[in-house]
């Protein structure tokens, strides 16, 4: 039975636990999608050096669903560089397996879409793997449509993103 989900902003310190949680729930998405030779160089000591740098870094945000108090899911954005009306940037939204289907990836997202709209963004955008059929029925469920981007990311072989976007409600 699962308690208390809270949702609160990463701090410095979570770094080792954000990690953890990168690693595992980065598998937990991709497992059939991509390549295992790839996969098996995502681990939690691989992420946590990034992790502890971008904690530090004021233009990202990143906010933690802790699950008694342990990490499940996170969310992270990129802010614009512009105050007023730019684009936000939903860079990772990803839950552990064991807590798909119960409504915390559209809480994260609208914990990701609230922080976005208090820095004055107008519009939120992201990119999902093609083929991740999934991720983007979710997207597509919260609002967010294809612009009709793509670009090819290199996950172990040549993998193509599509780019999602949608308005910010003021």
């Amino acid at each position: 039975m699962m308690k208390a989900a809270v949702i609160r902003q990463a701090l410095p310190a979570d770094w080792f636990a954000l990690g953890e949680l990168q690693a595992r729930s980065y598998h937990d998405a991709y497992r059939r999608l991509l390549p295992n030779d790839f996969l098996n160089k995502v681990t939690a000591e691989s992420r946590q050096a990034g992790c502890r740098e971008r904690l530090r870094d004021l233009r990202e945000y990143t906010a933690m669903l802790l699950i008694d108090d342990r990490a499940a899911g996170y969310i992270s954005l990129r802010f614009p560089a512009e105050a007023q009306g730019g684009e936000g940037k939903i860079t990772a939204l990803y839950l552990l397996r064991e807590y798909w289907g119960h409504g915390l990836g559209k809480r994260l997202m609208a914990c990701g879409l609230d922080r976005l709209r208090e820095r004055g963004c107008a519009e939120a955008g992201l990119w999902v793997l093609e083929k991740n059929a999934g991720a983007r029925r979710f997207y597509e469920r919260l609002g967010f449509r294809p612009d009709g981007q793509e670009r090819v990311v290199m996950r172990g072989d040549a993998f193509v993103q599509l780019r999602y976007e949608r308005e910010i409600e003021a």
